[in-house]
């Protein structure tokens, strides 16, 4: 399998073409991060000689683990896949990041903007609106109580919870520290979890040194 040590390698081409952004590991990252983290993860294949980059934007108030690959798409190769014996491989595979994923992530700066890169025009069948946790993590960075308060409601009924049967920690966390601050209108309070929750995940994924906190929009005017 292809180490990380081939991965800085093989990139080189691009992070000196493209001076915003950094190499943690694996994962090519946009930089400055705030609350989106936009990247490129150059992961390995079982087959030995092969890279396998794939670029998404997670949101990083929602806690993670690792670097997700919701919403993103697979940069393939000429022939479907990234071989290291290709003596063109750093200048072919860069080229393709570039062209196929640096614009798209590198026009998602806000929120907004994230919906509408999430969108069914893009993603008809795992838009944003298709996770309700995801868009009510959204909609409350935002600011958007009132939409916040809508998925609270339908998270409460037999099939919003039915949509969560195979996630319930997610499920409990959202009924249980985010809906009663939503039906308060504690903002400072929802700040506060979605603060909490980004620098878990930062820390999770490594990306402490290229992160900056900023305030939510949430949080204009407190």
């Amino acid at each position: 399998m292809t180490t990380v040590a081939q991965v800085r390698q093989v990139v080189q081409p691009l992070l000196q073409r493209n001076p915003d952004l950094a190499l943690v590991g694996r994962l090519i990252v946009i930089k400055p991060v705030h609350h989106l983290l936009c990247g490129v993860y150059v992961d390995r294949s079982l087959d030995p000689l092969s890279f396998v980059p794939t670029w998404s934007v997670i949101l990083l108030s929602e806690p993670h683990e690792d670097f997700g690959f919701l919403w993103g798409n697979r940069v393939r190769g000429r022939l479907g896949t990234w071989q290291t014996i290709d003596p063109d491989l750093p200048s072919a595979m860069c080229e393709a990041i570039e062209q196929e994923a640096l614009a798209p992530m590198r026009s998602v700066k806000t929120f907004d903007d994230f919906i509408s890169l999430t969108s069914t025009l893009h993603y008809p069948e795992r838009h944003v609106d298709f996770f309700p946790i995801s868009r009510l993590t959204v909609d409350i960075a935002r600011g958007d109580l009132v939409a916040a308060e809508a998925i609270c409601k339908y998270l409460k009924t037999q099939k919003g919870k039915a949509e969560y049967f195979y996630m319930p920690e997610t499920y409990e966390r959202a009924m249980q520290e985010l809906c009663p601050l939503v039906a308060a209108n504690d903002r400072r309070g929802l700040a506060n979890i979605l603060h909490g929750h980004e620098a878990q995940s930062v820390k999770n994924l490594k990306i402490e040194k290229i992160w900056e906190s900023t305030p939510f929009p949430i949080e204009m005017g407190l």
